[in-house]
């Protein structure tokens, strides 16, 4: 516990992703403890995410002997009470057929009988051109582009939490599955993997 002093608190959210390295919802909040060692503080408007992310605190205080000490906890945050996930059973697929499987579960992790699901597709290209330069030099240009293919498979879960779906991908590129799940108060969860097109 600590002692009755002040503290400060710097508060971030990091997302499920890669290319996110976090955001700060909070920074440097002024904090008093309780006769019980304790200070609590709340966090008002979270930026929503269809996806779990990780809430980390630190907090910064002064110790019996006048040391500054930092401890920090992470908090998992779930957008809705049903987590979905979904798997390709293979990059490559004979015509373009891919396989993939959805999966309800709740936040205990056991599957959701029942439970709607519908999975989106993308398909993301790179294009790059080539321009040449002052001096005979050359440079590539390289921009993404984003294709929307709609709804790919939705239904149900079964009894074990599964949605099974075969799509029919005839775009070249990598494709991103996205599956999305609604709880029963309306929120939104996602999770996403990637198949081969073409």
């Amino acid at each position: 516990t600590l002692d009755r002093s002040s503290a400060a608190s710097d508060v971030y959210k990091r997302q499920d992703a890669p290319a996110d390295q976090g955001r700060i919802v909070a920074d440097k909040l002024a904090l008093v403890t309780d006769r019980e060692g304790a200070a609590t503080f709340r966090i008002e408007q979270l930026p929503r995410t269809g996806r779990a992310a990780d809430l980390v605190a630190e907090v910064s205080y002064q110790d019996p002997n006048g040391e500054t000490q930092t401890i920090s906890r992470t908090l998992r945050l779930w957008p809705a009470a049903v987590v979905p996930a979904i798997r390709a059973a293979s990059w490559a697929s004979a015509r373009g057929r891919v396989q993939f499987t959805a999966l309800a579960l709740d936040l205990s992790g056991q599957p959701i009988k029942g439970q709607a699901l519908e999975v989106v597709g993308r398909v993301h290209r790179v294009l790059s051109t080539r321009k040449r330069l002052v001096g005979g030099f050359y440079a590539y240009d390289n921009r993404t582009e984003t294709q929307d293919l709609g709804t790919l498979c939705s239904g149900r879960s079964d009894e074990r939490g599964l949605l099974l779906c075969q799509a029919t991908l005839q775009q070249a590129g990598e494709v991103e599955l996205v599956v999305q799940a609604n709880d029963a108060a309306g929120h939104r969860a996602q999770a996403a993997t990637e198949a081969r097109g073409g």
